[in-house]
C-alpha cells in the first residue's frame, strides 16, 4: 500500500503569517485612531460654532448680553446669559461659571485628540472678507499684483499683534477669553488689538503645554472661527 504524507505548516511559515497578522492589525488600529480623531475633530468644530452662534441667537432673544467664555489650555468653553451686564473675565470661576442671577446655557469640552492651536497659526492671514483680523501674519502683495510671501507682524509687538496667534482676543496669563454678544448686535471681546473682529481657532492634534509649543503629531485640519465684532456674525473658515 501507498501511505499519504500530510504536511504541515514550518515553524518559519506560521511565524511569517503571525508577523502579517501583527502588521495589518497595527495599520488597522492607526487608521482607525485617526478616523476616531477626525471625528472628534469634525464634532468639536461643529460644536463650537453652533454655541458662537446659538449664543448671538440667545443676546437677541432675551435681550441680555451673552457671553462665550473659552478656556484655550483645558479646551473648554461655557455660555453665560449675563442678566446684570455686569460680567468680567478676572471674576470667572470654572466651578461656578453662572453666578446668581446669571444663567449657564452650555458648557463644552473638546474630545480626545483635539485642541484649540496650533501655537504658532497657519502662518498666513485670513482671507477676504476676514483678512482684518488679527492672525499674527500678512500676505505681501507686489506692485503688479503678485505674491510677495507671508509677513510675521506680530515679532515687533505692534497693536496688530494678536494676543495669541491662534486666539486673538485670550488673556497671555489665564489662558482664557471672553466674547460678549450684545442684544443690540455686535460683538466685544475682552482683549486683542482693535480690529474688525477676533478669532480663536482649532486643531486635529494635540497642542503640548510645553515652552516650544510641540504637538503630539503635525494636524491635518486646523479650522479658525472669526467674529466681526460689528455684527456678531461669526463664521468657521477652514485653513488647512
Amino acid at each position: 500500500m501507498l501511505s499519504v504524507r500530510h504536511r504541515g505548516f514550518t515553524i518559519v511559515e506560521m511565524m511569517t503569517a503571525v508577523g502579517v497578522i501583527g502588521i495589518l492589525a497595527a495599520m488597522s488600529i492607526v487608521s482607525m485612531n485617526r478616523m476616531k480623531t477626525r471625528g472628534n475633530f469634525s464634532s468639536g468644530t461643529g460644536d463650537f460654532i453652533a454655541t458662537l452662534r446659538t449664543a448671538r441667537a440667545e443676546a437677541f432673544a432675551r435681550g441680555n448680553p451673552t457671553v462665550v467664555v473659552v478656556d484655550i489650555a483645558a479646551g473648554q468653553w461655557w455660555t453665560v446669559e449675563d442678566v446684570n451686564g455686569n460680567f468680567s473675565l478676572a471674576s470667572f470661576n470654572v466651578s461656578t461659571p453662572a453666578p446668581s442671577p446669571d444663567r449657564l446655557i452650555y458648557a463644552g469640552q473638546l474630545a480626545p485628540g483635539t485642541s484649540f492651536g496650533p501655537l504658532d497659526g497657519w502662518g498666513a492671514a485670513l482671507p477676504q472678507p476676514y483678512s482684518g483680523i488679527p492672525t499674527g501674519y500678512t500676505n505681501i502683495v507686489l506692485a503688479d499684483g503678485g505674491n510677495g510671501g507671508v509677513a510675521d507682524i506680530s515679532v515687533d509687538g505692534g497693536s496688530s499683534a494678536p494676543n495669541f496667534k491662534y486666539c486673538s482676543f485670550c488673556d497671555t496669563s489665564s489662558q482664557k477669553g471672553s466674547i460678549t454678544f450684545l442684544p443690540s448686535g455686535g460683538a466685544i471681546f475682552n482683549g486683542g488689538p482693535s480690529s474688525v473682529g477676533q478669532q480663536i481657532s482649532m486643531q486635529d492634534a494635540v497642542q503640548a503645554q510645553f515652552a516650544d509649543g510641540g504637538v503630539s503629531g503635525s494636524p491635518m485640519g486646523i479650522i479658525d472661527f472669526v467674529i466681526v465684532a460689528a455684527t456678531g456674525a461669526s463664521e468657521a473658515v477652514t485653513v488647512r
